[in-house]
């Protein structure tokens, strides 16, 4: 790893193209400017994982149920043939039924 020591207002550059400036510095914290196409997307890496976990999630709600599910779901609805039971069944697939 590469340790390059920047003041406020100072910048390092990656490639011909992206520029990372220090815009303030406190006691608990560093803000820094990203200055890169839209081509290049800039995220924390604390969030990569967040939103990798969120796409999975979103494809699996866009996924055909499994027919184990499917019965599942219909066994709660022969229990409680209420209201209820439709909202919480429906809810499983990500689309209204």
């Amino acid at each position: 790893m590469l340790v390059l020591r920047r003041r406020v207002g100072e910048a390092i550059t990656i490639g011909p193209d992206i520029e990372i400036e220090v815009i303030e510095i406190s006691r608990s914290r560093v803000k820094l400017g990203v200055r890169a196409p839209r081509s290049v997307h800039v995220m924390r890496r604390e969030t990569i994982r967040v939103a990798l976990e969120n796409q999975n999630a979103a494809a699996l709600l866009e996924s055909p149920r499994p027919p184990e599910l499917e019965q599942f779901l219909n066994s709660i609805r022969a229990k409680d043939s209420g209201p209820d039971a439709d909202k919480l069944c429906s809810g499983y697939s990500g689309h209204p039924e």
